[in-house]
């Protein structure tokens, strides 16, 4: 749980990478406007207080090893409920997906920034290791591209909330 969630201030020297996530959601969001279903993308930097307890504050600006956390907001908008929402967070280069962060678990994961092929998470991949064989590894978060989630269901007026934390890194 966050015990403050706070307003941002202003900052200098900080590298902008989130302007690629609100371009990318934005043109999302309206395109799902007019079937119903809007969309809002929260972000914010996660830090810890004295007492150990996370703290959530909203932020459109980040530096190398900052904790992110974004919060994709869905809301049925229509009469009726739907069916299979498949809503995709698109993870810029210089962020590090933080493994096991998404919530609810994600459906699935991409590497590709432009394709659409998502696997089950945790992704892995083959390994030529030196003696010829092959060792499966898990891909770093830092190679991960974009995540998806499957809603089975979102009934007429009902919200689902969608989160996953990235680490800013250093390219």
């Amino acid at each position: 749980m966050y015990t403050t969630i706070t307003k941002p201030s202003i900052m200098k020297n900080k590298c902008t990478f989130l302007v690629i996530i609100f371009l990318g959601l934005a043109v999302q969001t309206f395109a799902q406007q007019s079937n119903g279903i809007s969309s809002v993308l929260e972000v914010y930097r996660i830090t810890t207080n004295e007492e150990g307890e996370e703290i959530a504050t909203e932020t459109t600006e980040v530096t190398p090893g900052d904790l992110i956390e974004y919060r994709l907001i869905y809301t049925n908008n229509l009469d009726n409920g739907i069916t299979q929402l498949m809503p995709v967070l698109p993870i810029p280069i210089g962020m590090e997906y933080e493994l096991d962060s998404a919530s609810p678990n994600a459906e699935g994961a991409s590497l590709s920034n432009t394709g659409n092929s998502f696997q089950r998470l945790p992704l892995t991949r083959q390994v030529r290791q030196p003696d010829g064989t092959t060792a499966e590894e898990l891909v770093p978060g830092r190679e991960y591209r974009r995540l998806r989630w499957l809603v089975p269901s979102l009934d007429a007026g009902e919200q689902v909330i969608l989160v996953a934390r990235v680490k800013v890194i250093d390219n």
